[in-house]
């Protein structure tokens, strides 16, 4: 195709007429366009419909960024990128198609060192109902404290309170 295109002094109109006339039992014939973008390809050092590769195979990346969520689930996106150099932006993509949730824990001034561990144990617990798509958010009993106001704040006292002294 390209050997037609020079052979036509890269007019790709008559490139694409010789082409027609040289093959006419062909399925399908290239229209000019095709033609240009061939020459801009070779002429570039690359070959045509072959994207270049940024470095690792976004397998590799899955695989990496897998490993630290699996390793530790509190992680972020920042300890992502900062600990295996996968970006972040493809990190977040990775994580939303494996729908991993981001899990935000919040301290409060009742909460104490020894119930960081069960506030996180809860979240992961919730995590994996999601993920099962049990019904379990159906059945909690929602109340104001546990809702946002319009100007965005919650009562975190009475949220966190109600967290702790709630047997699941």
């Amino acid at each position: 195709m390209h050997l037609v295109y020079e052979e036509c002094g890269c007019n790709a109109s008559a490139a694409a007429r010789l082409y027609r006339e040289r093959y006419p039992n062909a399925e399908r014939h290239p229209k000019y366009r095709v033609f240009v973008h061939v020459h801009q390809s070779y002429s570039g050092g690359r070959l045509p419909h072959v994207r270049k590769s940024g470095g690792r195979r976004q397998a590799d990346y899955e695989d990496m960024v897998l490993e630290e969520v699996e390793n530790d689930a509190g992680t972020s996106v920042h300890a992502i990128e900062m600990n295996t150099g996968v970006p972040k932006s493809i990190a977040q993509r990775i994580l939303k198609r494996r729908q991993y949730h981001p899990c935000y824990v919040q301290r409060v001034k009742t909460l104490l060192s020894q119930d960081y561990l069960p506030s996180m144990e809860f979240c992961r617990r919730m995590l994996a109902k999601n993920q099962e798509r049990s019904a379990i958010f159906e059945k909690i009993r929602w109340t104001d404290e546990t809702t946002c106001k319009k100007d965005g704040y919650f009562n975190l006292q009475t949220y966190m309170d109600g967290i702790l002294k709630t047997h699941i």
